[in-house]
């Protein structure tokens, strides 16, 4: 997968918040199978990803994989808080992905697959011990 793949998009802000955003448009998600093959394909290139809702991205985004952490563990869980928190599905929104590159530019991209589940879907592996 490359970014050349991906749509570009804007980010913008939404003042009151995105609660009861009406009518209802379309069932969208976090495509988290192409944001893995993302990842997967480009780690060489990739400093973090974000991901969020494009329409208000200031209330609704949170880093998901860094370089250093690699895939956040549990984000929107508080057993194991990693300080960060995002929508993944949005009725009016749409599913989108901030990454920031080695060089330190950023670019957007929307990234969605139609559905309506909004949990986090750990993608790295867990070494097996044995």
């Amino acid at each position: 997968m490359d970014f050349i793949d991906l749509t570009p998009i804007d980010l913008q802000h939404t003042p009151l918040g995105t609660r009861n955003q009406l009518p209802k448009l379309h069932d969208r998600q976090l495509d988290w199978n192409k944001l893995a093959a993302l990842i997967h394909d480009n780690q060489d290139v990739i400093a973090v990803v974000q991901a969020g809702l494009a329409e208000d991205w200031l209330n609704t985004h949170g880093t998901i994989w860094d370089e250093k952490l690699g895939y956040y563990r549990y984000p929107n869980d508080n057993r194991e808080f990693d300080d960060t928190v995002f929508w993944a599905a949005s009725t009016w929104a749409t599913p989108a992905i901030l990454v920031t590159f080695h060089n330190e530019l950023t670019k957007s991209f929307a990234c969605y697959t139609s559905g309506d589940d909004p949990d986090f879907h750990y993608l790295g592996r867990t070494p097996k011990i044995e």
